[in-house]
C-alpha cells in the first residue's frame, strides 16, 4: 500500500474524510493541544497532479473540531462537531464562518454523520452530554434527541441499508440500536468491557455492525442477534479508536488506535482476520476513512 502524508503541524488531527463527490478532495478536523485548550480548524485539500493534496481552504473556529461529515446534498457544504457543543454548517461557497451553529447540546460533540440514505436527509450528532441529537440541516432546527445512554456516547452512525435506524456506542459500554419514530432503543447490549468508542455497519450485509473500544477488540456483531460476537478480532494493544469497513469489500474492515496503527482485517478469514498493520504514525491514531469512489485509497 502506497503511503502519502500530509502534514497537519500544529494541529492535532480528529478526523479525515473524503469526499462523496471526488477521491481528490479530503476533509480534516483538527485541534490545538490535543482539544484541551485553544482553537480548532476545518482543513480542505484537493489532490493536485505532481504535488499531491494541497490545503485549499481552512476554517478556524474557536474550538477544539472533532469530527466531521459531508453533505448528500451538495459538495460545498459540510458539517462539523465542536468541542463547545455546537455543530457548525460550513458552506464553501458563502463564508469562511460557518453559515450555521447548531445547539442543543451541552458538552463536547464526539461525532457528527449525515444520513447515507436517500429516504431522510438528516444528521446524527453525539455528545458526551451522553445524548444523540438528529438535525434538519436544511431547516437548521433539532428533530430528535435520544437520552437512554450512561455515560459519553462517542458515536452514532446512520445503518446504510435500514431507512430511519441508526446505531450508538457510548462510554457506558452499551450498544444501542434506534428507530427514529421510537423515543428508546429498539435493541440494548452490553458489548465489551470497557468504553465503546467506535462503530460502523458493513456496506454490504444491513444485519452487521462492528464495534471497537477501550478494551482493545474489534468485535463484528449480527444485530439479529446480540448475545455474542460473530468474530471478536485482537491485535490493537491500546484502544480501538475508530472502525471503517471498505464500501468495495464486504469481508474488509479497517481500524484505527491509540498504538498508533491502522489495522486490516479481513472477516472472510476468521481464525486469522489480520491483513496489515500500518504503523508510519507517532501519535495516537483518531481518524480514518475510505473512499467510496476509487477503490484502495484509504
Amino acid at each position: 500500500m502506497a503511503l502519502l502524508s500530509i502534514p497537519t503541524a500544529p494541529l492535532h488531527g480528529y478526523q479525515v474524510l473524503f469526499s462523496p463527490y471526488s477521491p481528490h478532495r479530503l476533509a480534516f478536523t483538527g485541534a490545538q493541544n490535543y482539544g484541551i485548550t485553544g482553537n480548532g480548524c476545518l482543513v480542505l485539500y484537493e489532490k493536485i497532479e505532481g504535488r499531491g493534496f494541497v490545503e485549499v481552504r481552512r476554517y478556524l473556529w474557536k474550538d477544539g473540531l472533532f469530527d466531521v461529515t459531508w453533505s448528500e446534498l451538495s459538495e460545498d457544504v459540510l458539517v462539523v462537531g465542536g468541542g463547545d457543543a455546537s455543530v457548525l454548517v460550513f458552506d464553501q461557497k458563502v463564508s469562511r464562518d460557518p453559515v450555521a451553529v447548531l445547539s442543543g447540546h451541552t458538552a463536547e460533540v464526539s461525532s457528527v454523520q449525515w444520513s447515507v440514505t436517500r429516504q431522510e436527509q438528516l444528521v446524527l450528532s453525539s455528545s458526551w452530554d451522553g445524548s444523540v441529537r438528529v438535525w434538519d440541516p436544511q431547516s437548521r432546527s433539532c428533530v430528535s434527541v435520544f437520552t437512554h445512554h450512561q455515560g459519553i456516547v462517542y458515536s452514532a452512525s446512520w445503518a446504510p441499508h435500514l431507512p430511519r435506524t441508526f446505531a450508538s456506542v457510548s462510554g457506558d459500554e452499551q450498544i444501542c440500536l434506534w428507530d427514529l419514530s421510537q423515543p428508546n432503543p429498539t435493541t440494548i447490549y452490553h458489548a465489551h468491557s470497557g468504553e465503546l468508542l467506535s462503530c460502523d455497519w458493513s456496506k454490504y450485509d444491513p444485519n452487521v455492525l462492528f464495534t471497537g473500544g477501550v478494551d482493545t477488540a474489534v468485535r463484528m456483531w449480527d444485530i439479529r442477534n446480540l448475545t455474542s460476537p460473530v468474530l471478536v478480532m485482537g491485535g490493537h494493544t491500546q484502544a480501538v479508536r475508530r472502525i471503517k469497513c471498505d464500501p468495495f469489500r464486504g469481508n474488509i474492515v479497517l481500524s484505527c488506535s491509540y498504538d498508533f496503527t491502522v489495522r486490516v482485517w479481513d472477516v472472510g478469514r476468521p481464525a486469522t482476520p489480520l491483513l496489515d498493520t500500518i504503523g508510519h504514525h507517532r501519535e495516537f491514531t483518531f481518524g480514518l476513512d475510505l473512499s467510496a469512489l476509487e477503490q484502495g485509497k484509504e
